[in-house]
């Protein structure tokens, strides 16, 4: 058995480990910074599953979710590997910023897969994707509305052809259990996505979205927290109790950002979730 995943160290068969890894880069200042992780090997093998959050900093449910899920878990329900990181964007979270990594202003998840030899964002997204992403089996990347979105829970995920890798993504995304999925990104606008690059390396990988405005509301870190285990369950990882039968989500082939010609303050005439048709004004 593997004792690391790249710079990240593992426990022994049938144990838990917390604390902080660096990838160390000698050419930024990335060792100056530590990731908090926790890990579990269980006493029987399986795949490894690779959960993370705060990429977007100021997304706080999910980030909480990921912290309260590593926290439950215990090696004696564990099949196999289970690594959870909790905040990847740790200069923007002390910074409290919203999209971006203040060291160098990128958007952390529009930059994948990096470089070796870019800026602190590339090298960061570069060693995650390289050493630890692409050494797992599963990858799952959870977010929130940011504090300037307000949003319905969703997933997003992308098709790559490959039949073993899109047939594993379906069944985390159908674990999931929300009503609403996202299929690729057709506008161009958001390349570089964790769960995409991922996907592209053979690794099946989705986005989880869950809370609204940066807000700490505890039905959407509760959400995270039972779905991600319902995909544990459902992939056998976890064996404390059975999966939990959800519908499947209904499958969005676009998602659009939409552009207005004038400055000022958008004011919404509808709320999130509300069903509105074509030709209805829904703006004032």
């Amino acid at each position: 058995m593997a004792d690391s995943i790249g710079p990240i160290p593992l426990p022994a068969r049938g144990s838990k480990r917390t604390g902080y890894f660096t990838f160390g880069d000698p050419e930024v200042d990335l060792g100056t910074y530590e990731w908090p992780y926790f890990a579990v090997v269980g006493e029987q093998d399986g795949p490894t599953f690779l959960l993370t959050a705060g990429i977007h900093a100021a997304e706080y449910t999910g980030i909480l979710a990921a912290i309260r899920l590593g926290r439950w878990l215990e090696p004696a329900f564990v099949h196999g590997t289970i690594v959870v990181v909790p905040v990847l964007n740790r200069p923007g979270f002390f910074e409290r910023t919203v999209y971006v990594n203040p060291v160098d202003g990128e958007n952390l998840n529009r930059v994948f897969p990096g470089r070796a030899d870019g800026s602190w964002s590339d090298r960061f997204t570069h060693h995650l994707l390289t050493d630890v992403v692409a050494r797992c089996n599963y990858a799952m990347d959870l977010h929130a509305g940011d504090m300037i979105e307000d949003l319905e829970p969703f997933v997003i995920f992308s098709r790559t052809g490959d039949a073993a890798v899109d047939r594993e993504t379906q069944r985390i995304i159908d674990a999931y259990g929300v009503h609403w999925a996202t299929v690729s990104i057709p506008t161009g606008e958001r390349p570089g996505m964790l769960y995409a690059a991922a996907a592209e390396r053979g690794v099946p990988a989705i986005i989880a979205e869950s809370g609204r405005c940066g807000l700490v509301e505890e039905e959407a870190i509760v959400r995270h927290v039972e779905r991600v285990k319902n995909i544990w369950r459902t992939l056998g990882i976890v064996v404390d109790a059975p999966a939990q039968e959800v519908e499947p989500p209904r499958v969005l082939s676009r998602f659009e950002w939409l552009r207005s010609d004038h400055e000022g303050i958008f004011l919404c005439g509808v709320e999130v979730g509300d069903v509105v048709r074509r030709g209805s004004n829904s703006a004032r």
